[in-house]
C-alpha cells in the first residue's frame, strides 16, 4: 500500500509543472488524479475504486490524445465529449470520497 502511494504521489509530482501549458482539459484530467490519490491516501477511497476510476481517467487522456494527434487540434464537438466524460469521472470520485 505504501508503494502504491509513493508511487501516485511521485506521478503527481511529475505531472504538475506540465499543467500550465496543457489546456483545460488536461488540467481537469490532473485535478482529478490529485483529488483520487487524495482519497487514496486519507482512506476514502479503496484500491479496488482508485484503479476504476485511474483506467478511466487514462482512457479519457488516451482519447484526447489521439484526437489531437488526427487533427492537431480539438474541435468543439470533442471537447464536448471529453468534459462530458470528466463530468462523470468527478462525480464518480465526489461518491467514492464520500461513501
Amino acid at each position: 500500500m505504501k508503494k502504491l502511494i509513493s508511487s501516485m504521489l511521485f506521478a503527481a509530482i511529475v505531472l504538475v509543472p506540465f499543467t500550465a501549458e496543457a489546456g483545460p482539459i488536461q488540467n481537469r484530467i490532473n485535478r482529478q488524479e490529485s483529488r483520487t490519490y487524495q482519497g487514496v491516501k486519507n482512506g476514502s477511497i479503496s484500491t479496488k475504486e482508485y484503479k476504476r476510476i485511474d483506467r478511466r481517467i487514462d482512457s479519457i487522456e488516451a482519447a484526447r490524445l489521439r484526437q489531437i494527434k488526427s487533427g492537431g487540434k480539438l474541435t468543439n464537438a470533442e471537447k464536448y465529449r471529453l468534459n462530458r466524460r470528466l463530468n462523470n469521472t468527478s462525480r464518480t470520485i465526489y461518491r467514492d470520497r464520500h461513501d
